[in-house]
Parts: C-alpha cells; structure tokens; sequence
C-alpha cells in the first residue's frame, strides 16, 4: 500500500512533455519470481548491474526479487564455467551464415507470430528458444535437460496468452542483454524510470553509445550466434539464424556493419492497435521485471517514446538495405492469412522449400487454432488524441486512418 501511495505522489508531483497521465497501469508481482528474463544471468553480470544502478534500484521493495535473482545467478555462474570447460573451443571455431534474417517492427506489431511461422522451416533456419534466449551463460551444457527449469515461466504470455514454453523461438535481445552486462535497450524495462537517461537512450540504437559499450553489445551478440550455431546447428553455418527482437528495429545501420547481406522483414500495424496492445503489456508482463517502480506518467512516456524512436530510426536507416533483402509487411496481411504471406515472403526472397513448409505451417495453425486474441478496453478521446499526436508520422508513412473511431474499441 505504501508503493501505491509512493507511487502516485511521484505521478502527481511529476510532468513530463506528453503531460498528465490518462491511463492508470498495474504495478503487482512485486514478490513474483516468475516470467523474469534476469533469471538465466551469471553472477558477474548480475553484480555489475546491481553495481552500476545501485543508487536506481528500489532494494526494500524487491528484496525478493534480488535475492531470488541472485541464487539463480549463483546457480548458473556452475554451469557458465562448465560450458566454457566443454565448449569454449566448439563455440570459437563455430561459423554464422553470413545471411540471418531479422525480424522488425515495434512490440505488438505480430513479429512473435512471424517468427513462430518462420521456425517451422528447420531446414533453412535455427533460432534462439526461450531457454536459450532465457539461460544464454549455460544453454551448452543444460540444453537437452532444459525441462528442469520450465517452472520459472507460465505456460502462456501474460500480455496476450499465446502458448510460452522454453523451447518455442524467443528474442535474441533477452540473451544479449545478460550476456553484455546490461548494454540493451531491454535494461529501461527493468530500470524504466531510468528510461529516458542518455545511457539507456544510447542503447536503442547505438549512434550514441561509448565504444565500450558498442563493442561490449557486439561481442555478446556475436558470442551468442557463434553459441547457437554450435548448439543449433553442430557449428557448420549452413542453416540460417532467424532472429526477432523489436530493439532490433532502432538499429538497422548496426546490423548491417555486422552482416552487409542480411534480409529484413518488417511488420508493422495500426497505431491504435499498437498503442492498446503496448499498454496492456505494460500492465501485464512489464510488473514481472521491475526494479524500481515506474509511475503510469514514466510507464506512458516509455510507451510513446519507444513507437517514436523505433520508428523514425527505421524509416532513417531502411534506405541501406538492398531492397532486394527487404520486405514490409502490414500485421492485417499476416494474421488474415499467415500461410499466404509467408508464401509472399518466401516469393519476395527467393527462398525455396515453401511447398514442404505449407503443410506445417498448416499444422502450425491447427494445433493453435484455439487462440483468441485479446479484447482491450476502447481507448479515451484523450488516449486517441495523444497517440494521434504523438504518432501521426506512423500513421501517415504507412497509410493507416487517423480519424476510424469504430474499428478501434475492443479487439486487438
């Protein structure tokens, strides 16, 4: 109760340029262990952040959370050192085909489904699982046994109930983020109401970021693909990495220093839709990673400023990309037919094998024909107005309507 109240007096007392909050977000699980992407990190890198934020953090009222992160990072420190005794030479000598794909588009836009279509081609691509995303310092040694962790997460998302287990395609980002120490745009999740310092700024897309930081993020990236072509794909590079993280999307320039000749798929969606679905993961999924407790102006202003940035640093950079490795993809086209366009995808690249691949994408639909999407209460004129505002260059880049009030109340 007293977080509460701590909690909206910080709301209260506090402006920022969007202005006064309009939606109130939940702040609970504040003793949950669960759905934690900090839970697979080694010690080292977990004292470093502890280190580095200690005056950010709220130890008091995540005590739990710290101490329960910090006996799993004690934990996998063992199978960290186990690892580099078994696999350090195998994962040094590991090739990376020279053309990942990755998948774009800011959070809420359908790049998770894209992404779960996109694997069940495992004849051309690998992918990091939720395992491996989750437990990046010891998946080489735990990777067959993976099953003994499956209680740290539930068995659906709690942002939109699609099916959540650990060996299901995850973001790359989430390793990377425990692998380089914290040098992600993930860590403003865990530390949002630091969001918006020029430190986490500098990591959507590193334009800004100190050499130490750059190279620290390029070498735990580069070390994760190494690891999972070993673990993936017997270290030989013929397979594919098919990568999803949205961050991705703000650094498009970094990536292509890193593979000149990867291809791109990018998805992207009404911004109303965005903004609903955003705002419910917020409330839902974010809770379960806090550090310090953002209030509903911090938790918007992330929201907003996020879409924003991804956006524009897209827009600025996607000029570099042949226009022959990319693909922009409308989230209407993905859900109203996925199998039609990943047939459309698969045309666009020149990939062949589709015609083996449409009867598990087939099957891939079957087994999750059940799923229902979420249904959001309608935004406020207020809420309307402010994602209008604030993201009209969205709207009008990709043609979306800023005035449809009725196809924007309930469903996603």
């Amino acid at each position: 109760r007293d977080m509460l109240c701590n909690r909206r007096r910080r709301s209260d007392a506090r402006e920022a340029p969007s202005g006064d909050p309009i939606r109130s977000f939940s702040v609970g699980h504040v003793y949950s262990t669960k759905n934690n992407p900090m839970t697979g990190i080694a010690l080292p890198a977990w004292i470093s952040i502890l280190w580095r934020w200690r005056s950010a953090i709220e130890w008091r009222t995540y005590f739990v959370r710290i101490c329960f992160l910090t006996l799993m990072a004690c934990i996998n420190t063992i199978f960290s050192i186990l690892d580099w005794i078994f696999f350090a030479r195998t994962i040094a000598r590991a090739s990376i085909h020279k053309r990942p794909v990755f998948v774009l588009g800011h959070p809420r836009t359908g790049t998770t489904l894209l992404h779960n279509l996109l694997s069940q081609d495992d004849v051309q691509f690998i992918y990091c699982s939720t395992f491996q995303a989750g437990f990046p310092h010891g998946f080489g040694c735990l990777n067959s046994i993976s099953w003994i962790f499956s209680g740290v997460i539930d068995s659906t998302r709690p942002m939109d109930n699609m099916k959540l287990s650990l060996d299901l395609p995850q973001e790359d980002e989430l390793a990377t983020n425990l692998l380089s120490y914290g040098r992600s745009q993930y860590m403003s999740i865990f530390l949002m109401r630091q969001a918006s310092t020029s430190t986490l700024q500098s990591y959507v897309s590193f334009d800004d970021a100190s050499a130490e930081d750059t190279r620290l993020w390029c070498d735990a990236f580069r070390y994760l693909l190494r690891k999972l072509s070993a673990v993936n794909d017997g270290g030989r590079g013929q397979r594919r990495l098919l990568l999803k993280s949205p961050v991705h999307t703000g650094r498009v320039k970094l990536l292509l220093k890193l593979f000149p000749e990867a291809q791109f798929i990018y998805l992207h969606r009404d911004p109303y839709r965005v903004y609903q679905s955003a705002a419910n993961m917020a409330d839902k999924a974010y809770p379960f990673m806090y550090l310090n407790t953002p209030d509903d102006l911090e938790i918007q202003e992330f929201i907003l400023s996020q879409f924003t940035q991804l956006h524009r640093l897209y827009v600025r950079d996607r000029g570099l990309i042949p226009k022959a490795n990319l693909l922009e993809l409308p989230f209407k086209t993905l859900t109203s037919d996925p199998v039609k366009a990943v047939e459309k995808i698969y045309t666009h690249f020149g990939w062949s094998g589709f015609g083996d691949l449409a009867p598990k994408l087939k099957k891939f639909q079957s087994q999750n024909k059940g799923y229902k999407k979420n249904n959001f209460v309608p935004l406020s004129s207020a809420e309307r107005k402010m994602v209008a505002s604030r993201w009209r260059e969205a709207f009008e880049e990709f043609g979306y309507p800023l005035d449809d009030e009725k196809k924007h109340s309930a469903c996603n």
